[in-house]
């Protein structure tokens, strides 16, 4: 933990589900108000956010929950069952709630978290400021058709990572998807393989929430709720990726793109005082 902030830490009990979170609170007065932290499908909250919160040190308040089959957050018998969308966002109201946190400055959402921010925003409206998506799920693509073909793919990953003995060889297919580029390094695969096994089932089950959010969600409709946004792609993710979020930018005055040279979709991991700079130099912007 960073050392300008205090830790609280807890799981809420709601009526199927123990969401955990952290709250920093920072020891100084001063600075924005409050900032989430939305981490992407397999890896938890604390593990993606842990390497960026010393740079991101200008909230007085940052909450970093554990979405739903990932990290400390559990079913109430601690068994893996499947989950829509609107669960893990309803999920999120309820630590808000908790915490006492009305209104954000900030929210940050990685790959599935960026999804999940987008429909909270959906929500809450003007009670969310800002947002920064990073490599968020449903926008990989401009053509939804295509996005509609490519996550049956992921589908596909998803039943490997259940039914193989070991989730190995699912967890590589879902990583050839979503970062084709990527050096392949054997440290770096490895540990993007341990980080996703620790809960395979649940990371199986977040895949599927992404797929049925992309063929039942209105995407235009979603977009349009969406305003003062930053979106950050890899350098070496896909091209068609960093295409579309350069049109988003091109057609709405309260888009910006930004590429991050030299990382594919494991951005926060990679380069993440690089990440936290642009996210700052948006997201604290007068």
């Amino acid at each position: 933990m960073h050392a300008d902030y205090l830790l609280e830490q807890g799981r809420l009990e709601r009526h199927d589900q123990r969401v955990a979170w952290r709250h920093l609170r920072r020891k100084e007065a001063g600075g924005e108000e409050a900032l989430l932290l939305l981490h992407g499908a397999g890896v938890a909250g604390r593990l993606t956010w842990q390497p960026m919160v010393g740079y991101l040190s200008r909230w007085r308040h940052i909450i970093v929950p554990d979405l739903r089959g990932m990290g400390q957050t559990h079913d109430l018998d601690e068994r893996e069952r499947a989950f829509d969308l609107d669960d893990v966002v309803d999920d999120i109201e309820a630590v808000l709630a908790a915490r006492d946190m009305e209104r954000l400055d900030a929210v940050v959402g990685y790959s599935f978290g960026g999804l999940v921010a987008m429909r909270l925003k959906q929500r809450m409206g003007e009670g969310i400021s800002r947002l920064g998506l990073i490599e968020p799920a449903l926008l990989e693509r401009e053509d939804h058709a295509v996005m509609v073909q490519v996550r049956e793919a992921y589908a596909e990953a998803a039943e490997r990572i259940r039914q193989a003995d070991t989730p190995e060889a699912g967890i590589v297919a879902f990583l050839d998807l979503i970062a084709p580029n990527r050096a392949r390094n054997p440290r770096a695969e490895r540990l993007s393989i341990m980080r996703l096994a620790y809960r395979p089932l649940g990371f199986a089950n977040a895949l599927d929430c992404v797929t049925q959010a992309v063929r039942d969600l209105d995407r235009e409709t979603l977009l349009q709720a969406q305003e003062n946004v930053i979106s950050i792609v890899g350098g070496k993710s896909l091209e068609a990726m960093k295409r579309y979020h350069a049109q988003l930018e091109r057609s709405r005055a309260d888009w910006v793109y930004r590429e991050l040279p030299g990382t594919d979709h494991s951005l926060p991991f990679q380069k993440p005082r690089r990440l936290s700079s642009i996210l700052l130099e948006y997201l604290t912007s007068t």
